[in-house]
């Protein structure tokens, strides 16, 4: 149940994703087909995917930076 719900909740991202990045009904089934295999649902994992690893980039890029300054000291 708790994968279903999680699958449900990505493919709404995916959904309100492509549809404002692209607009056009056409042009997001053409992107739907090629890049996400047909499902929403991929389209918001990798959305998901790329947000956290953005996320996690920037939290390390913190940590070390205040370990560096924190070593000047």
């Amino acid at each position: 149940m708790e994968f279903l719900l999680f699958d449900i909740i990505q493919a709404g991202f995916g959904r309100i994703y492509l549809f404002l990045r692209y607009r056009k009904k056409e042009l997001i089934n053409i992107v739907l087909e090629e890049k996400y295999d047909g499902s929403y649902s991929n389209a918001g994992k990798l959305l998901s995917l790329s947000f956290f690893a953005v996320l996690f980039g920037l939290l390390l890029i913190g940590f070390l930076g205040s370990v560096f300054i924190t070593s000047l000291k």
